[in-house]
This record gives C-alpha cells, structure tokens and sequence, in this order.
C-alpha cells in the first residue's frame, strides 16, 4: 500500500459563490474529521490530489500535514473517505473528505478486483459479465492489498467465480459474503430462442391492428 504526503491549508467557511472561485482556481475544498477529534475544512491544490490519485488510487495512506494562519503545521495520518466529482468530467475533483486513521486499528475498505486471462466459455461463444469490480475487505491500514487479481480463464460456460476463491494473509478478513458472485460465464441466446419471441411479438402487433376501426369508417356512421 502507497504511503504519501500532501499539504492542505485551513480555510473558514465559505459561501457558494467562493467555493466556486476557488474551484476556477484549481483548488478543491475538502474536509478532516473522525477519531473523535476536531472537524477542519480545509483546501487541497488540485493538481497534486490528481497525482496522489493517479499514483496511489482511493486507498493511498496520506500523511496529511495541515497549514493553518499564525500556527504550527499539525500533521495527521488520513485516507479518503468520499470524492466528489463533476457529472461531466470525472477528472474534475469538486471535494474530499479525509477520514483520520490509526495505524494500530483495522479499517472497512473496498479494494479493487482485477480479471486475468480468458474464460475458455466465451472461446466456445459465451459471454462474460463481470458481477463486481471489488470487494470490502478489513485489516489494518498498512496491509490494505492494492487489488486483488482473479484467473478466470478456467472458466466455461455455467460457472461463475464467488468471493469465498479469494484466499487472503490471516490478518485481513473478508467482509464482502462469500457467495457473492465476482464473474461469470453466460450461455448465448441461441436463435430458435429468439425467432419465437419475434414471431409472437409480430403476431400480437397484427391482432391489436385488426382490433382497431379505421377512423374514416366511423365518422361515416356517426
């Protein structure tokens, strides 16, 4: 697991038209809270939360040093908690939350799932579907796995990969259920499963058309 450093910089509270400047600025507003101590709003350079995320994802450790006015710097060890992005541009951050962390204590986190290889199914004309992306897992901070990769190239048609495949050290524990379904390998629609569907689609169209007095021929009677 990724271990890095970034500044943020008090700030008070601020309205939304100042969030907004700040934002034209290429900064983020964010927020530091939990174990029980003080709340902090704070702002985050945008350009550095981009690396940090690229380099370390969403379960980068951060060694938050926090810059206040007329104070020390304070330093806190965090990870994400929530990010916030633009509906239309996903590489635009609009805010963080910061959850503090100890690294004595274990943490719920969902940690990524990475398919490797090719389902023999979908060679003979199945389809695969990827259930889930990832898993919740718990442990402690520092032995947060950055992802977990899964061979699905044994695969066939009809079989499926559940959480309980995934074998872990003894210090993380999986939260996720272990009869979720991770992956599996669908059997095609064959095409005598479709044409009668079609046929019966057509049929009821043409029945609802016969059922039907042409407009013309009504007002003739009327």
């Amino acid at each position: 697991m990724d271990r890095m450093e970034m500044e943020v910089q008090t700030r008070p509270s601020l309205t939304k038209g100042e969030l907004n400047q700040i934002r034209r600025e290429d900064k983020v507003p964010a927020v530091l809270y939990g174990r029980g101590d003080d709340n902090f709003s704070v702002v985050v350079d945008g350009r550095t939360l981009r690396q940090v995320l690229m380099t370390g994802g969403g379960n980068v450790l951060l060694d938050l040093k926090v810059k206040s006015k007329g104070k020390k710097t304070r330093q806190e060890t965090v990870m994400f908690r929530d990010i916030q992005r633009d509906i239309l541009y996903q590489d635009r951050i609009l805010h963080v939350d910061f959850i503090r962390i100890s690294m004595t204590d274990k943490i719920e986190v969902p940690v990524y799932l990475n398919f490797v290889g090719d389902p023999a199914g979908v060679e003979e004309g199945g389809v695969l579907s990827l259930v889930t992306r990832e898993v919740e897992v718990k442990c402690l901070p520092g032995d947060i796995p950055e992802q977990f990769d899964i061979d699905i190239s044994a695969l066939n048609i009809g079989d499926s990969i559940t959480a309980e495949a995934l074998v872990f050290e003894d210090d993380i524990e999986m939260i996720t259920p272990p009869d979720t379904t991770l992956a599996q390998v669908l059997a095609p629609m064959a095409e005598e499963e479709l044409e009668p569907a079609i046929e019966e689609e057509l049929e009821e169209g043409e029945e609802g058309a016969e059922d039907e007095e042409p407009a013309e021929e009504t007002e003739e009677e009327s």
